[in-house]
């Protein structure tokens, strides 16, 4: 029953509160995505990521200036589909292409401003968390995703650049009606986020609306604040590159120690090892089970750790098992992945511990930092045909 107050309140906000929805906002930077479930309203954090949030404004309004000559002047999200939706992780756009590889014609650098203790400012803690999807460290493009729940494991990897919100007019009259803090604070949670949890797969952006509050954000030139951002962020590269490299002499003495902290928890010291120094832990055994082969698909259910205990992947965010096959030339699997399933049957459940060398090697790789160790708990389903 309480849930059902929520949505009614939900709903008679969302058709009462229109003409007035941007009065009162404070000062910043919006977007209002509109799609054919309904809008979106978000903060952006122009203060402190300006180049992200001035690469999604200036394709917003269409005056990006490093597109291709076809997309200049238009505005590039009208009419793009949400190509990917994950129930309970993300939703999904920004791909003209539909298939997880397009861009606007550029890519460009990654911002994780941190606070003074050198947290990360912003992380993927909540629902309505505003990201860039990209493929790796400075590869963002014009591809984005909203989250539907708190993902750690992509903190650091993916820059966030804003927040889903309600309007002021829609909170004042929630607190008319709602007392209760906690119950204040759950139907908040509802409303900011009720139409992204309705988009599926395949629904469509009809326009992005920018809204400016204050004289700061009037004046705040997309174009031209995102080429003056490209061109600082390349001059300033040496002076990163260096703070990159002392950071990750510590960073590798401190994932030492989780690694060793990680592996015992895990019971590493019980795995067997092969000849290539890979490490075998059954979990569960099923002698009588068919054998793995090469050449026929697997499904699978399994998760995906650094060796300091960092979560990588998981079937179960995807919802669906992980289908793979050992001699797929296109899609090839690590060294150190496909020796462990060689020695599993169907119905057995391993922890698989891949050295780096193994695995994706030294240097840095998508979302494993250099010399990554990893850690598969892996179980196999059934083989196909």
């Amino acid at each position: 029953m309480r849930n059902v107050a929520y949505i009614f309140v939900v709903f008679l906000l969302i058709t009462a509160c229109q003409s007035s929805k941007y009065k009162n906002l404070e000062d910043g930077l919006y977007a209002e995505i509109q799609t054919n479930k309904g809008d979106i309203l978000l903060e952006l954090y122009a203060e402190d990521v300006p180049m992200t949030v001035a690469n999604f404004v200036s394709l917003s309004e269409g005056n990006n200036n490093k597109v291709t000559d076809s997309l200049k002047g238009k505005k590039f999200y009208d009419g793009i589909r949400f190509h990917r939706v994950v129930n309970n992780f993300i939703v999904q756009a920004g791909d003209p292409t539909e298939t997880g590889r397009g861009t606007a014609g550029y890519r460009f650098g990654d911002e994780f401003p941190k606070d003074e203790n050198g947290s990360l400012l912003y992380k993927h803690d909540d629902a309505g968390v505003l990201s860039m999807a990209n493929g790796g460290p400075e590869s963002n493009g014009s591809q984005f995703f909203i989250t539907h729940r708190e993902i750690p494991h992509l903190d650091g990897k993916h820059p966030v650049f804003g927040k889903t919100i309600v309007n002021p007019t829609q909170l004042a009259t929630l607190k008319k009606s709602i007392k209760d803090e906690a119950k204040l604070n759950n139907a908040v949670d509802s409303l900011r986020n009720v139409v992204l949890n309705s988009i599926v797969q395949l629904d469509t952006i009809h326009t992005i609306n920018i809204i400016r509050v204050g004289s700061k954000a009037n004046s705040f030139n997309a174009a031209e604040v995102f080429d003056n951002q490209l061109l600082l962020y390349e001059e300033n590269k040496k002076t990163r590159k260096e703070q990159e490299a002392s950071a990750e002499v510590a960073r590798y003495a401190k994932y030492l120690e989780d690694k060793a902290v990680f592996f015992a928890k895990m019971g590493e010291e019980k795995a067997r090892k092969t000849t290539s120094g890979l490490g075998i832990l059954m979990l569960k055994e099923n002698p009588s089970g068919e054998k793995i082969v090469t050449n026929k698909p697997i499904k699978s259910h399994f998760m995906l750790y650094t060796a300091d205990g960092t979560q990588i992947q998981a079937t179960k965010d995807g919802g669906q098992p992980f289908v793979f096959q050992l001699d797929d030339a296109e899609k090839p699997m690590i060294t150190g992945f496909k020796e462990g399933v060689a020695n599993m049957r169907v119905g057995e459940k391993a922890l698989l511990f891949v050295p780096y060398y193994i695995g994706f090697g030294e240097a840095k790789y998508g979302p494993f930092p250099a010399k990554s160790d990893l850690v598969f708990e892996i179980e196999i389903l059934e083989i196909g045909n």
